[in-house]
Order: C-alpha cells, then sequence, then structure tokens
C-alpha cells in the first residue's frame, strides 16, 4: 500500500471501542519471532514510523479521512491508490499505469451501463415478441448510440425510452424510479464486468479479470508441481489448496450475481434489497480477492522468465514470497465454527515458510529444512516407543 519497504504489504482496517473510532494498520512481522504474527499500529502513528513519499502522504490522508468500514474495502483503496500513483508516484511509468487504469474503468462502466440496458432490452422483447430486441447485445447499443448501424424504426432514444417504460411496468415503479436507480447498480455491477458477455470471451471488469488471473496462476501452480523437487512439493500443495478455496468462494459468489442479474426488471422490483446483494457480493468477492494479483504477478513473472532468476531457485524463491504473504480466507466464511480447518493451515505456512527460509541469508535453506524434518521423525519414533510401552 505504502512505499516504505517495511509498509509494503500493510493493511488497514477500522476499530470501534470506548475512544470511538480507530483505524489501525495491520503490519506483516518479519523480525525473526514467529512468522505469521502481525504488528498493530495506529494509522496516524505510521508517518513518525517512516519517511513518507509525497504519493504515501496523500494515502495516509485520504485513509484518514475514510469514515466507515465501507470506505476501506478494497475496491475503494484501490480508487485511493489510483488517484495517489496517478498525481504524485516518483515514478512515471507508474503513473501512466494508473492513469490509463482509471481511464479503463471509466470506459468499463460505461460498458456495464450499456449491457445493463441491452439486457432489459431483451426482456423487453421477449415480452413482446420483438425479435430485434429480443436479440440485443451490448454491442448492437453501441452501434445504434454511434450511428455505425442503421436499423429502420429504430432510434437510440427512442428504444432506451420504450425500454424504460417495459422495465418500470414489470417492476411496479415509475421510469424516474428506474432512471435513478440505474446509476447505483451499473457502479456496483462495473467490477464485475458486463452483463451480458460470454464469460469465455469477456475481459471486463477489474475483478473479474483478478479472477481469471487466479485461475491461470492456479494451472501454472499445477504444471510446476510435476516437476518440482520433493522438498518444495508440499510447499505448492499448500498453495494450491488455498488457491482452490478462494477460487470456490469468488465462483460461489459470481453464480449467484449471474442468478441476479438475469432479470434487471427483478432487481428494479426490490430495489434496495437488489443494492444490499450486490453490495455485500462485492464487498466479499473484493476481500476474497484481496492480496492476490500481485502474488500471481510475482509468480506468472517468475514462471516465465525463470531463466534469468536462476532456474528452478529462482522458482522455489518466488514460492517463498508467496507462501509469506499468502492470503487465507475467513474460517467463518468457509466452514462456520470449524477453527481447526483455518489454524491448520495458518499452522502449516508458518511451518513450511520456517523450514524453507534462513534467518540468517534471507536465502532458502533446504538442509535447514531437512535437518528439521529428521528432527520430527525422531521425535516421532521415541513418542511411538514410549506409547507402546
Amino acid at each position: 500500500m505504502l512505499s516504505v519497504p517495511a509498509f509494503n504489504h500493510l493493511r488497514v482496517r477500522e476499530y470501534l471501542g470506548g475512544r470511538g473510532r480507530l483505524l489501525e494498520a495491520t503490519i506483516p512481522n518479519f523480525s525473526g519471532t514467529r512468522r505469521g504474527e502481525f504488528a498493530i499500529v495506529d494509522w496516524k502513528q505510521l508517518p513518525s514510523m517512516g519517511t513518507l513519499s509525497e504519493r504515501d502522504q496523500e494515502v495516509h490522508g485520504r485513509i484518514l479521512q475514510t469514515s466507515n468500514a465501507q470506505d476501506l474495502d478494497p475496491i475503494n483503496v484501490r480508487s485511493i491508490l489510483q488517484q495517489a500513483d496517478s498525481a504524485y508516484s516518483p515514478d512515471e511509468e507508474r503513473r501512466r499505469l494508473a492513469r490509463e487504469q482509471v481511464q479503463r474503468d471509466l470506459e468499463e462502466k460505461e460498458i456495464v451501463r450499456m449491457s445493463c440496458i441491452a439486457q432489459m432490452t431483451r426482456e423487453c422483447g421477449i415480452a413482446q415478441g420483438d425479435t430485434f430486441m429480443a436479440r440485443a447485445s451490448t454491442q448492437t447499443l453501441l452501434n445504434l448510440m454511434t450511428g455505425k448501424s442503421a436499423v429502420e424504426g429504430f432510434r437510440m432514444d427512442e428504444l432506451v425510452a420504450k425500454v424504460m417504460g417495459h422495465t418500470a411496468v414489470r417492476a411496479g415503479c415509475s421510469v424516474e424510479e428506474v432512471r435513478d436507480w440505474l446509476e447505483p447498480l451499473v457502479g456496483l455491477i462495473a467490477p464485475f464486468g458486463s452483463v451480458d458477455a460470454d464469460k469465455s470471451k469477456k475481459t471486463s471488469g477489474f475483478l473479474f479479470r483478478q479472477h481469471l488471473r487466479l485461475l491461470e496462476f492456479r494451472g501454472s501452480l499445477q504444471t510446476y508441481a510435476a516437476q518440482a523437487r520433493p522438498e518444495v512439493s508440499d510447499s505448492v500443495e499448500l498453495v494450491i489448496k488455498v488457491t482452490d478455496q478462494t477460487i470456490g468462494y469468488v465462483s460461489e459468489r459470481i453464480v449467484t450475481l449471474d442468478g441476479l442479474l438475469a432479470s434487471i426488471a427483478g432487481m428494479f422490483s426490490t430495489v434496495e434489497n437488489s443494492v444490499a446483494i450486490l453490495q455485500k457480493l462485492r464487498r466479499e468477492v473484493a476481500y476474497g480477492l484481496d492480496g492476490w494479483d500481485d502474488l500471481v504477478s510475482v509468480w506468472l513473472d517468475a514462471f516465465e522468465n525463470s531463466h534469468l532468476i536462476g532456474g528452478e531457485q529462482g522458482l522455489e524463491r518466488a514460492i517463498l514470497h508467496i507462501l509469506w504473504h499468502l492470503p487465507v480466507l475467513p474460517y467463518k466464511e468457509l466452514h462456520g465454527d470449524a477453527f481447526d480447518t483455518q489454524s491448520s493451515v495458518e499452522r502449516a505456512r508458518v511451518r513450511i515458510v520456517s523450514q524453507m527460509h534462513s534467518w540468517q541469508t534471507d536465502e532458502m535453506d533446504h538442509e535447514l529444512r531437512e535437518r528439521v524434518e529428521k528432527g520430527k521423525e525422531k521425535s516421532d519414533r521415541e513418542k511411538a516407543g514410549w506409547n507402546s510401552k
């Protein structure tokens, strides 16, 4: 989040207590004690703990200006980071990329708006037996709007008015209410991409793209697992296990979203409930994917360019980095009150990272791993011997 090395992987959270609202920074603890622990500090103290650049000061200040936990969800924080990078990043390339992302988000929001209208057009066409409207797509409407397609008897403004009127009748509300609610709904749907796109061809929506990248990451890991040294296999298996949890978690919510978007008129008939559901889905998917995109980039870059980073040793360093920063879904989201499932993942990560990492050189330490495993085997044999007496 911040460019100070010690703050690269920090997160911000809201704490409500006797002193009111407090923002806390959770910072991974790499000080040589137990891995997996975090240092918790008051967000306001960060400027005194490191030298913040102008860009970092902007991020820090914008976070302080938030008013509730929803303002701190990954989507809103992403927007804060983009704006800070585009205006204040000392790296010209990073400024350019941030500006491109902001522009792409705006363009994709327009596409999502048109895709919602296209879905409403199809619903109207099916209900009224109009073949053209029943087959409308986002591209069809874009062509009509830009004059690239001339369809006799149809003008874009007349088409939209007709569609809005039909949707209002089906939803049991006024046309004005449909127009007023369309924009908030579009804003909530936009991170997931266009409504009517074929999933195999869909590329819009940054949350959807992150999900696709996670699937690519999983496939690449599976390929690597088949050729990895046995000493690294349990590390890769743990990463795949947690990746599969995240993929399943996000996929379930995308299916729910697709069901909700199947009828735009149905959303307008219970619009406040639809907004609440969309907010919940957006928040859950954003938190589910939070922290993965950078790790996916680390791995895919290493896998593609392993010949430039030391071959097998470079790939193992990438696996170590991923293990160190591995996001894990909250156990309650996956298993209710099954505490052991979540804690077993965390214990496995701590054990594997500790065995793979040398505190002296900050490099992979295979001898250390072998000594630890031999010590465990000896301890297990001794325990078995005592139990048999």
